[in-house]
């Protein structure tokens, strides 16, 4: 009979295969800097809405916040597993339409190159650049989820699987750029909602009763882990750090390079509905594995685990090894989907926004600067290896979840992002300086609100970005009202 590392590898090397498949089939479309950034473009709306899916629910959602889940019980759901979806879907309604038009309009490849058109100011394009490289706290998180995950099921040491985490997806995104990760998404999303069902029906003997049977036996264990709002704990102690912060996080979230250029893989303005149908319709299952906290916490109530360690626990002391493999594999595609998007559109931003840009305008041949970009953007990748498995290390073993560091870079970069992506796509013109003056207001609130401990909530970092949000935003609106320079783009 074979051991259970035997089978946990069996099922590993079966995932490399597949996602090797799809990145050979992928390097077709990766030719050229507009190939390796947005793929193709001939991708079916299906499939770019699984990629979206995907990418929405990485291993925060599989990994790292069921842990959170677990430790402060029905108010961690209710945030993380309701509020933010709900965000999610309005921002996605009210932003993609409009985004994918304009791309169109300046041929974007970006988010930082769309700004930079939509305002008149490539400078725009260099400071949103800059601030995409907040991107990199939310791969930590996604590399040590999935160490974890690794290191329990292959039986390996944390740090070799930190590298082999790091590895894999650099291997084939250098080949296939945005077509292998479109389409390894795509492969991965489907396994995801495998596992997604397995996960979610893995505690359908607590539901007996109905809700009112699994709150009770929450409260059995520890009354605030019933409740809608946990005043023990450190994220979810109000209703406005519960429903509000979380739903604007949701809404400001799509903002992310990595998700709402989605958008710009779609043929035409005719695929955008049926991309947002498979693609919320998709995370919000996904969203839904966030009850395997709450099935954690009553298989194990007095564990004392950290919350990073909760779902790998969980698997061993759930399943059995087939079933654990099979579930490892869709929690390697929930963190690696998120990862390659992530690396794509940081690479695509150095290689074309910091450099390609700053080429053609220094005269450089366009055909010569799209190779040199191209190029850059592959050694992107490669620098940024060296850098995750150091913040990773580093994470190992944080204070509370790795997941306190992420929220707190991208929470950062989209609260900048939102104001001028959120105008620009409704149409209302600002000046490119209202736009800094915008995300710079943005920063200061967040990390000031953060790193200088400002109010009851300063330490969930949704509560500072909801607030950099809102006056983000007010400024824009304020600077609404400033002079129009002459031909500003409406």
């Amino acid at each position: 009979m074979l051991s259970e590392q035997a089978i946990g590898w069996g099922f590993f090397l079966a995932y490399l295969l597949l996602v090797g498949g799809a990145a050979l089939l992928g390097m077709r479309g990766a030719r050229g800097l507009a190939g390796f950034s947005v793929g193709s473009r001939t991708v079916s709306p299906v499939l770019v809405g699984l990629s979206l899916a995907a990418n929405l629910t990485s291993a925060a959602t599989f990994v790292i916040n069921p842990g959170l889940v677990y430790l402060y019980g029905w108010a961690g759901y209710l945030g993380y597993g309701l509020a933010t979806p709900l965000g999610i879907l309005v921002g996605l309604v009210l932003l993609s339409r409009r985004f994918r038009q304009l791309g169109d309009r300046y041929a974007a490849l970006t988010l930082p190159q769309w700004i930079a058109a939509r305002y008149g100011d490539r400078r725009l394009g260099v400071l949103y650049a800059v601030l995409s490289l907040l991107l990199i706290t939310f791969m930590v998180l996604i590399v040590v989820g999935l160490a974890r995950v690794l290191a329990s099921v292959l039986g390996i040491g944390l740090v070799a699987a930190l590298v082999l985490t790091i590895a894999i997806p650099m291997g084939y995104l250098l080949l296939g750029g945005a077509g292998a990760h479109t389409l390894t998404n795509t492969a991965q999303a489907l396994i995801m909602l495998v596992v997604a069902v397995l996960l979610i029906g893995s505690g359908l003997s607590y539901w007996e009763g109905g809700l009112s049977g699994l709150l009770q036996r929450l409260a059995a264990i520890d009354p605030n882990l019933a409740r809608p709002v946990n005043p023990e704990s450190l994220l979810f102690r109000s209703p406005f750090e519960v429903f509000v912060a979380n739903f604007v996080v949701g809404v400001a979230v799509i903002t992310q390079p990595h998700l709402l250029s989605k958008a710009l893989y779609l043929r035409s303005e005719a695929d955008v509905g049926r991309y947002l149908l498979v693609g919320f319709g998709v995370a919000f299952v996904f969203f839904s594995v966030l009850l395997t906290g709450l099935y954690a916490r009553l298989l194990m109530p007095e564990a004392g685990l950290v919350a990073d360690a909760v779902i790998p626990t969980y698997l061993v002391e759930r399943f059995g090894p087939v079933v654990r493999g099979l579930i490892t594999i869709g929690l390697l595609a929930a963190g690696y989907s998120t990862l390659e998007g992530l690396l794509v559109a940081v690479a695509a931003i150095v290689g074309n926004d910091l450099y390609r840009s700053w080429a053609l305008r220094r005269g450089v041949a366009p055909d010569v600067a799209e190779r040199r970009a191209l190029r850059l953007g592959k050694l992107t990748l490669v620098a940024l290896a060296p850098v995750l498995f150091v913040l990773g290390y580093d994470q190992l073993t944080p204070a509370l979840s790795v997941a306190i560091l992420a929220q707190n870079g991208v929470y950062g970069l989209f609260a900048a992002t939102f104001a001028p992506v959120l105008m620009g796509v409704l149409g209302v013109s600002l000046r490119p300086r209202v736009v800094v003056a915008a995300a710079l207001t943005a920063l200061l609130v967040h990390f000031g609100i953060y790193y200088g401990q400002i109010g009851p909530y300063w330490n969930n970092p949704a509560v500072p970005a909801t607030w950099a949000v809102l006056l983000s935003t007010m400024v824009a609106l304020l600077g609404r009202w400033m002079p129009q320079r002459t031909g500003q783009p409406a």
